[in-house]
């Protein structure tokens, strides 16, 4: 598997929007600003979801991108997929296993692959921007997108529990 540039920037952007919207907009210069990011490349990334409907833009003084959606109904998995047009979770055959393929046991190996292609996908489809704030404790804000979750997540975790991404691993 193998993200981009614009598939890690596009996750950074979101978390970041996330984390900072507080239910208002937020400008793309003050994420490019906080992420470190190349603005004309945010705005490509921040087209591509806007057309897809996970963002809307806000004109005006105050302006700027919100998410159309509570951030636990967002996957990274579909980020990934709108911004990145290359990518796909795929486990890559390692040159070990390229040799055992060539010694007659492809059909182990492309079960075995194909096995980690299918969890990987999964993953991605199980963790939200909402698991990434929630797990940082980045998103505490009252004008939270989805303070039911939030909280559910991080009470669950100063209890000892283990929820989101750490969970979705076990």
């Amino acid at each position: 598997m193998k993200i981009s540039a614009r598939g890690r920037y596009s996750m950074q952007a979101l978390f970041d929007l996330a984390h900072h919207s507080h239910g208002q907009p937020v400008p793309l210069h003050l994420i490019a600003q906080r992420q470190n990011l190349s603005l004309p490349f945010l705005e490509q990334i921040f087209n591509k979801l806007k057309k897809a409907g996970v963002v809307a833009s806000v004109r005006g003084p105050k302006g700027g991108y919100v998410l159309t959606r509570a951030c636990d109904q967002i996957s990274v998995g579909e980020i990934l997929r709108l911004t990145d047009g290359a990518f796909h979770a795929q486990a890559k055959l390692d040159p070990l296993s390229a040799r055992e393929i060539l010694m007659g046991d492809e059909r182990m190996a492309a079960m075995l692959w194909q096995q980690l292609t299918n969890h990987i996908t999964t993953f991605l489809e199980k963790v939200t921007i909402a698991d990434l704030c929630s797990e940082t404790h980045a998103n505490t804000c009252p004008d939270c997108t989805c303070p039911e979750y939030v909280k559910a997540v991080q009470e669950g975790m100063a209890n000892g529990k283990v929820k989101g991404c750490a969970a979705l691993m076990g």
